[in-house]
């Protein structure tokens, strides 16, 4: 056989086992030919794996030629660390552990290639002509395993071989996608002791040392060997490689089980074993073997210097290529074979070789000289420098960028919402909200990653659909600002246009009173749907078009905050969830609840079957970092993958109600603040192009102060009352009524035309729900109606009765108003003044007077009572007197001047007090007093005058001591610093929790 067929052959067998090199195949089938017809060849070569015995047809310039060309071809199969010398620049530079540029940078596809490990020895066709090498190179990822067969005397050999390897695999590889499982019963781990950095980043494992441990890991991968054939490849890919061809991303990383001597396995292990040899190559996983022998015959002299070799020089035609037939040992499936010439001295074809060469599969009879071992200090850098980009990788999160549309708001929510927010083995994974998985729940340790993802899903949804697509209600109830950034604040104008309500560090009270709001829109919904004959949204959105029907995402983050303690207020927060959560399918209402965590719960704990009736709605599950028992909980109590996760971001996605069959492993992605901040601007800019009056959301900020001047309400006063409709318990949110629900609904129930009435409205804050934006107490003309700041606490206390004066001074025209304001307290005289101030640019009279002053102001407005009545009764005609507005700091503080009996009139200031509070409203004549006690109060009214004030508000002050003053009912809220109980027995059937104006600032 000619030089030229040998080469033809042994490159055939070469490309049968290199799944990465068949490109190459055809090309090199027709060189071969035309060699073989003895015409010049294009190129002549053999592939990495080293040529054949090459001799000319046609002299020495062609074997030449052929040489070069194997050459070429090998070390382009084995580029960069895959294939450079030990000595190269590239190793002192680095980096380790990342794509090449060339492959397109950090983040690019990595495709494994051929590994170097030697050099193949060609003997020349002329005795006297010098040996010519061709570098050898191995497939192994997504190609074969490697199986070494050695005897003792050269076992360091093949170790320095594996780890050699081992080496380039690792500064090759991206940091993270190799994982190597060692297997050292000899030395007990020293043997690859250089790759120990490894472990701590989760690239290497524990190194395994006993034959029983072995057979268990070896059951695992025999196992995930089975579920990636199953699940990744299913039948319509032959590996992980052409499954990444076809576009499906690399979902698994490699794995490499490294065996540094013969495990002498039982049946059962041998069996697992053959099995991952054999079908793991397709699904990534690849063995390395060393099996030590014993040889046939006596090591020669000088076995240990191979500087001297002479290899055999083969007979042609006896170039064989089955590693399974010239195995020593028992072979194993699918591997790329060494065999140390000591084990082959029965062998005809290797009894002259010289010691410390070696056989493979790949060569034939042609031998191999390996690689020198790289230097200690190399290995340790390697491996250092991938463990460090390792554990980076492993804390750094996919970027949001990748998730967002191109353009805003393309998307219909007809049939769901879908969004990407993470990244999973196949590419992105998206969460769905529609008829299938309606509702979603999120959970997970402090610091897991779990606002992030709250974040990506609402700014995803905002940008694929457009505000009357998909509506949000924002809630928070821990002490972070994340919803903040949805709201439009003093430096950032921005506001989420999709956004009906953002509430931040929102109290209880408000996060019941948006699920009671989102509850009267379903209702309104089910109106519209009776009307037009729909069943669900979607036959809404089709048999009524004249509102757009958005589809509602209510997102509560923290959600246990509101449940706890058990009361009225968790009462009627789980009384709303449940039907939100059993009825929202047909209406388009959705609820996206978080929490650290679901156990404990009180008011689902303490109410019997609503944990199982509200979370049985959830098909949707979020699980992040959390520990075992939180796993059980949130996901279900069969499903512990939660407690496994370490890294944040991880996350285990679930679709099927926390079935341990629907776990999804996946990564969060991060949002940038820069991609956040371009999107807000594309956001901002769309709205107003196309959405010029999109409302703002009505936003609560639980720690932030109530200032009278920035309200709304407050703000539109011009010198007359405040209409009625500011006074309604809750406003409308959302869908507006729709023509279907006007021709169904009665009309005088939708109509909004409410005539303002003549009595002012004195306001004291902000309510802790929807609407309005200001409430107080009207001033009516009739019994009890004045108002009672109640309480110690200073600051809440005066910046009611200075909100409450200055209101009502703001609704009266010019003149219409008469105020005298007493500073029973010495501390109160500066808020006094400058509350007259503000009412005398308003343009009506006011009088200031301390303590001294407090009898005769009360005695002044008695008289003036008595006065107003006695004209009523006589009928004297002309125009009503104005409004007389008597204003008290501390009215206890002055409680010893009311006791004083005055000589001339025989009545006392607290006889002047009650004959103001039981007959003055019916004269206009009222008043707005602040007792630092309920008792007090109680002791200036008397016993059987107390009721003669129907309206107060509380700051600081014990429910117990509250309970009868609202109607022998249960008082909640107000006991803490910025926040006040107002309740109003002519108006309001329960106590009702608002943020107090804060004081007034001068000027």
């Amino acid at each position: 056989m000619s030089g030229t067929r040998r080469a033809r052959t042994l490159v055939a067998g070469i490309q049968s086992s290199l799944g990465a090199a068949l490109a190459l195949a055809d090309r090199l089938e027709e060189q071969a030919a035309a060699l073989e017809r003895g015409g010049p060849p294009a190129t002549a070569a053999a592939a990495a794996g080293g040529p054949g015995r090459l001799a000319a047809s046609n002299g020495p310039r062609d074997v030449d030629a052929s040489l070069a060309q194997a050459r070429m071809i090998a070390r382009s199969g084995a580029r960069g660390f895959a294939g450079a010398s030990w000595a190269a620049p590239d190793w002192r530079h680095g980096p380790f552990g990342a794509v090449p540029a060339a492959a397109g940078g950090v983040g690019a596809r990595f495709r494994p290639g051929l590994w170097q490990v030697g050099q193949v020895v060609i003997p020349p066709d002329d005795p006297g002509a010098p040996y010519s090498t061709v570098p050898l190179a191995v497939p192994l990822l997504d190609g074969r395993n490697l199986r070494i067969e050695t005897v003792r005397a050269r076992r360091a050999a093949a170790v320095d071989l594996v780890r050699g390897l081992l080496t380039r695999i690792l500064a090759a590889v991206p940091a993270g996608r190799v994982r190597l499982v060692v297997y050292d019963p000899h030395e007990l781990g020293a043997g690859l002791a250089g790759f120990a950095p490894l472990r701590a980043a989760g690239v290497a494992s524990t190194t395994i040392t006993t034959r029983a441990r072995l057979e268990e890991r070896l059951a695992e991968l025999s196992a995930e060997v089975g579920r990636i054939t199953v699940e990744r490849l299913g039948g319509r890919f032959d590996s992980l490689r052409e499954r990444e061809d076809a576009g499906h991303g690399r979902p698994e990383p490699w794995l490499l089980l490294v065996l540094l001597g013969d495990p002498r396995l039982y049946e059962e292990g041998a069996r697992s074993l053959s099995a991952v040899a054999a079908q793991g190559p397709a699904c990534g996983v690849h063995v390395i073997s060393i099996v030590q022998l014993a040889p046939l015959q006596t090591d020669p002299a000088g076995a240990d210097d191979i500087d001297d070799v002479t290899p055999p020089v083969p007979d042609a035609d006896d170039l064989r290529l089955d590693e399974e037939a010239d195995s020593v040992a028992d072979p194993l499936p699918n591997s790329v074979v060494f065999t140390a010439v000591e084990l082959l001295a029965d062998r005809p074809d290797w009894r002259g070789a010289q010691p410390g060469l070696w056989r493979t599969s790949l060569t034939g009879l042609l031998p191999v000289q390996l690689d020198p071992p790289p230097p200690p200090d190399l290995v340790t850098a390697v491996t250092k420098q991938v463990a460090d980009a390792a554990t980076r990788e492993a804390s750094r999160p996919p970027g949001i960028a990748e998730l967002l549309p191109g353009a805003l708001w393309e998307s219909d929510s007809a049939a769901g919402v879908t969004v990407p927010v993470a990244q999973g083995p196949d590419g992105p994974v998206r969460l769905t909200f529609a008829d299938d998985t309606v509702h979603a729940l999120v959970g997970g340790q402090a610091g897991a990653g779990k606002s992030t993802l709250l974040l990506d899903i609402v700014y995803g949804i905002a940008a694929r659909y457009a505000p009357d697509q998909v509506r949000f209600h924002l809630l928070d109830f821990k002490e972070g600002l994340e919803f903040a950034q949805f709201a439009a604040g003093p430096t950032d104008p921005f506001f989420l246009p999709h956004a009906d309500t953002v509430g931040i560090e929102s109290d209880r009270e408000f996060g019941v009173a948006v699920l009671r709001a989102v509850r009267e829109q379903m209702r309104r919904r089910s109106v519209a749907m009776r009307a037009v004959g729909a069943r669900d949204l979607r036959g809404l959105r089709a048999g009524d078009r004249s509102s757009a029907w958005p589809r509602v995402i209510v997102v509560v983050d923290e959600f246990q905050v509101m449940l706890t303690p058990m009361d009225e207020i968790a009462r009627e927060g789980v009384a709303h969830l449940e039907v939100l959560a059993r009825q929202g399918r047909a209406y388009g209402v959705h609820l996206l609840l978080a929490s650290q965590t679901l156990s404990g719960i009180d008011a689902l704990d303490s109410t019997a079957g609503k944990r199982g009736s509200i979370f049985g709605q959830f098909a949707l599950r979020v699980a992040l970092r959390t520990s075992i028992s939180e796993s059980r909980v949130l996901l279900s109590t069969a499903n512990e993958a939660a407690g496994a996760l370490g890294g944040v971001g991880e996350a285990i996605v679930n679709r099927r109600n926390g079935h341990p069959a629907g776990n999804e492993l996946v990564r969060v992605a991060f949002p940038d603040p820069v991609v956040i901040s371009r999107l807000r601007d594309r956001l901002a800019t769309t709205a107003a192009r196309s959405l010029p009056s999109v409302p703002r959301p009505r936003v609560f900020v639980g720690h932030a102060p109530a200032i009278l001047d920035d309200n709304p309400v407050y703000r539109a006063l011009d010198g007359r009352p405040a209409p009625v409709a500011i006074e309604s318990a809750a406003a409308p949110i959302g869908d507006e009524p729709s023509a279907a629900i006007r021709a169904y609904v009665p009309a005088v129930a939708l109509s909004g035309a409410v005539q303002p009435v003549g009595d002012p409205l004195a306001l004291v804050g902000v309510p802790v729900d929807l609407a309005p934006a200001a409430v107080g107490a009207r001033l009516a003309a009739s019994p009890g109606r004045h108002l009672a700041v109640l309480g110690p606490l200073r600051r809440e206390a005066i910046g009611m009765v200075q909100a409450a004066a200055a209101s009502i001074a703001a609704q009266l025209p010019a003149g219409g108003l008469v105020a005298e304001i007493v500073a029973a307290g010495p501390t109160a005289l500066g808020a006094a003044e400058i509350l007259a101030e503000r009412m005398r640019r308003a343009g009506h009279p006011v009088r200031v007077a301390d303590v001294t002053g407090l009898r005769g102001v009360l005695a002044a407005a008695a008289d003036e009572t008595r006065a107003r009545e006695d004209a009523a009764l006589a009928g004297t005609g002309g125009p009503p007197p104005p409004l007389r507005l008597v204003v008290v700091f501390a009215m206890d503080a002055g409680r010893a001047a009311l006791e004083v009996r005055d000589p001339q009139s025989r009545r006392t200031g607290l006889d002047d007090l009650r004959t103001v509070t039981r007959r003055g409203p019916a004269m206009r004549v009222h008043l707005v007093g602040w007792w630092r006690g309920v008792s007090r109060m109680v002791e200036d009214l008397g016993p059987v005058n107390r009721d003669d004030i129907a309206a107060w508000a509380a700051a600081g002050v014990p429910g117990s001591d509250l309970f009868a003053m609202a109607g022998h009912r249960p008082v909640a809220g107000g006991t803490m610093p910025n926040r006040a109980v107002l309740f109003d027995r002519h108006t309001q059937s329960e106590p009702r929790t608002v943020v107090p104006f804060a004081p007034m600032v001068r000027g």
